[in-house]
């Protein structure tokens, strides 16, 4: 079944910072807060600390960058910060735009990636970590692969999962449809006709950002023994280095 995405936005929030929406897919809420507010951020990552009755929290991760950095055909291969960092905690989502802060990451946002206890989902995960790192100043200390946590959940070996997009690890990992209604390629971006004439990203997307951390919080919820063994080898490993040393 194709998963329908509608919005629905709230009005009643009043901080000139802020947006917050409830992200409806299919039947599930995902209260989503869009934010360049540190103390928005603080309180949010806060409360996803103590979301997880277990020791792990998980969280599902994107990054983007708008197009506004390529405005000219040289630029088009430069890499440049990230200005969304979008985080999922299932029915809580954050869109964090970084543009404002992207010279240096927020000491709640470091912290709570460098915590022990939370485990960061998401794709292409070496280049992300590597991109916040370099950019940022932003360290990921557990950063999980999605794909890679899928090879390691599942043990499918006739399944090219190395392979996959997020909507095909859906399909696989939680075993039903998870097709989503996603926007044509002319919703993503809109012609802004201020003194720079230049195109950017509809606010709309920013929603849509929501969607794809949530399925990887979906995936690792439903292979988080793959994860907890991950971190069990990671540690046996450096247990290892200390007795040679």
């Amino acid at each position: 079944m194709v998963l329908e995405i509608t919005v629905e936005r709230d009005y009643t929030i009043e901080d000139p910072k802020t947006d917050a929406y409830t992200v409806h897919v299919d039947t599930q809420r995902i209260l989503t807060v869009v934010t360049h507010s540190e103390s928005i951020v603080t309180k949010w990552l806060k409360d996803a600390l103590k979301s997880s009755i277990k020791s792990a929290v998980l969280v599902g991760i994107t990054a983007e960058t708008e197009h506004r950095w390529c405005w000219h055909e040289k630029d088009r291969h430069k890499e440049y910060p990230y200005d969304f960092l979008c985080l999922n905690i299932g029915a809580q989502s954050l869109v964090y735009e970084t543009w404002e802060t992207y010279f240096r990451g927020r000491h709640s946002l470091v912290s709570f990636l460098e915590n022990p206890r939370v485990f960061v989902i998401g794709r292409e995960m070496a280049n992300l970590s590597r991109k916040l790192k370099v950019h940022h100043g932003i360290e990921i200390r557990n950063a999980v692969d999605v794909n890679d946590l899928a090879i390691r959940g599942l043990r499918r070996d006739d399944l090219d999962l190395g392979r996959y997009d997020l909507d095909q690890l859906a399909r696989a990992v939680l075993g039903k449809q998870m097709d989503l209604a996603r926007p044509e390629d002319d919703f993503y971006w809109k012609y802004r006709d201020d003194e720079f004439h230049r195109w950017t990203q509809c606010d709309e997307l920013k929603l849509f950002w929501a969607i794809d951390p949530y399925l990887c919080f979906l995936i690792g919820l439903e292979l988080i023994d793959a994860i907890d063994g991950a971190a069990s080898q990671k540690k046996k490993t450096k247990k290892k280095k200390k007795k040679k040393n």
